[in-house]
């Protein structure tokens, strides 16, 4: 299983007719609820909200909890102490991703800052 980070998603709806889709289509393919919501947030309409939501249900769900927050925290805490700056919901991404034990697929270069102090954050290579 591979969990995807927003950016990747956003490629994959505007792109359905390419190689990139066709990959995750293919691919055991997984959300958490950061990645949905980041995704319905850049929505353009309310067609676009119900495709979104279609299409959710057809990858797995990785559920979030208590647990999570507070792991998430450690991550953020760690890299402020260190200088480096990501948003809350990249660093809930790769928290998810550690603690499931798969793969984060991501275009986003800051996830190797996060990999730089928690290795086991795996990256997916495209």
């Amino acid at each position: 299983m591979i969990l995807i980070d927003t950016n990747v998603m956003i490629d994959y709806f505007h792109s359905r007719e390419s190689e990139l889709a066709a990959k995750i289509d293919s691919l055991p393919i997984a959300l958490c609820g950061v990645v949905r919501t980041e995704i319905i947030h850049g929505a353009r309409s309310d067609e676009e909200i119900d495709n979104y939501l279609k299409a959710f249900k057809t990858f797995d769900n990785l559920a979030n909890d208590d647990y999570d927050w507070e792991g998430t925290g450690f991550v953020l805490q760690t890299l402020r102490s260190n200088g480096i700056q990501i948003p809350l919901a990249d660093a809930l991404i790769a928290f998810t991703a550690m603690k499931y034990d798969i793969p984060l697929w991501t275009r986003d270069n800051h996830f190797k800052f996060v990999q730089g102090y928690y290795p086991e954050l795996k990256l997916y290579e495209e």
